[in-house]
């Protein structure tokens, strides 16, 4: 029987569902919102057009089952196109495709790590990772990053214990577009090295975002950097189809145990019940996975949307990735900001979520007018709190 997940891990984001739903009951069609990444809009057609282009053509093979793992020749090209990100020579069997990133991320989890071990989560994060640590009877430390959401080296080393076995990260950040730099990674890499005497540390690297780098900078790959790296990426995320749920595990080709690892990541989706992707999204992963998405759209909608909130003084993070802004709340307690706003009809959510308090995210949901008037009410509701 699994361990029983603490009601505190829970309850936020049920407690946020239901303010959705009721917000969006109350307001129907005039509600704004900004909580859950589900665009309104396309910011680039083609992932929709080779999709219908793909289903049109379908004969009964073509949706055939998949083995666990995926396709083989989709898992060349995936191998293919990273070896061209991360600079690593990938092979197809070094590729795990998975019905989205959170069962990539819940496959890693369950393969790699064996209770007693612990795994460090910078914080902010995603709102799941302890979740899922917690249901494998995982111990994990929440170690905060630095003021400006980057890495804080030392408290991650101060976090260490000797049941540490691995540290997840999300390049780029999630909530916060935070993009960790080469001097970062580097020194997060000799971190873990120093700590990998005996059993080398694990990274997981949670790249869904990794595509959404919406201006130049540059986002160095963490694989790049340390051997013991698995990454995570999401194809949905990047093309805005979420609701496909087609994702992908990658195991680096410097990894010490980097054929067993590949087999046993398998075997999990088997006994977890993780089947592949559909067969006609490996398809469309293996036609896109070459392609960078159109961020012309995004790009300018974030420019847009922080100069409307900095006009209203209202403190967003300095990022260059993701849908997402990430800003300070007037006071503490984020939780009754955003249900103030919800209030007036627009929503966003609370940092808590996130493991953190004082802050709300934005996601870039909808287009102008709709989206002035939900950033003007955050603005206006910000100077009254």
């Amino acid at each position: 029987m699994s361990p029983v997940v603490p009601e505190e891990l829970l309850r936020p984001l049920e407690e946020f569902t239901k303010l959705h739903l009721d917000t969006l009951r109350r307001f129907g069609s005039r509600a704004l919102d900004l909580s859950f990444p589900n665009p309104r809009f396309l910011s680039d057609p083609r992932p929709y057009e080779a999709l219908a282009a793909l289903a049109s053509q379908a004969g009964p093979l073509d949706l055939r089952y998949s083995p666990f793992g995926g396709f083989t020749p989709v898992r060349r090209r995936v191998a293919a196109a990273l070896t061209g990100q991360h600079g690593l020579r990938y092979a197809w069997n070094d590729i795990i495709m998975t019905p989205g990133a959170t069962a990539a991320l819940h496959v890693a989890l369950r393969t790699l790590f064996k209770p007693p071990d612990r795994v460090i989560l910078v914080t902010p994060c995603w709102m799941d990772y302890p979740l899922y640590l917690q249901d494998l009877g995982l111990a994990c430390d929440l170690v905060p990053a630095a003021p400006d959401k980057h890495l804080d080296l030392e408290a991650i080393a101060n976090a260490w214990t000797s049941r540490t076995r691995g540290l997840v990260l999300a390049q780029p950040g999630s909530p916060t577009g935070v993009i960790h730099s080469d001097t970062e990674l580097r020194r997060l890499a000799a971190l873990l090295q120093r700590h990998g005497s005996s059993v080398p540390p694990l990274l997981i690297v949670d790249e869904a975002h990794t595509q959404q780098v919406w201006d130049a900078s540059p986002c160095p790959p963490p694989a790049a950097y340390y051997p013991q790296t698995l990454t995570v990426r999401s194809f949905g995320k990047a093309w805005d189809m979420q609701g496909q749920r087609t994702g992908c595990l990658a195991v680096s080709p410097r990894l010490a145990t980097r054929h067993e690892t590949a087999g046993d990541l398998i075997r999990t989706m088997r006994v977890s019940g993780q089947c592949a992707p559909t067969a006609l999204t490996q398809q469309l992963a293996a036609a896109l996975c070459d392609t960078p998405p159109d961020l012309t759209g995004l790009a300018g909608l974030q420019h847009h949307a922080r100069r409307v909130l900095l006009h209203h003084d209202v403190p967003v993070l300095d990022t260059h990735a993701t849908r997402f802004l990430y800003a300070r709340c007037p006071t503490p307690d984020d939780l009754g900001f955003v249900s103030h706003l919800s209030g007036h009809g627009v929503l966003v959510m609370p940092s808590t979520l996130f493991h953190e308090s004082g802050w709300f995210r934005i996601a870039l949901n909808i287009e102008a007018p709709a989206m002035d008037r939900a950033l003007t009410t955050i603005g206006e509701e910000y100077a009254r709190a």
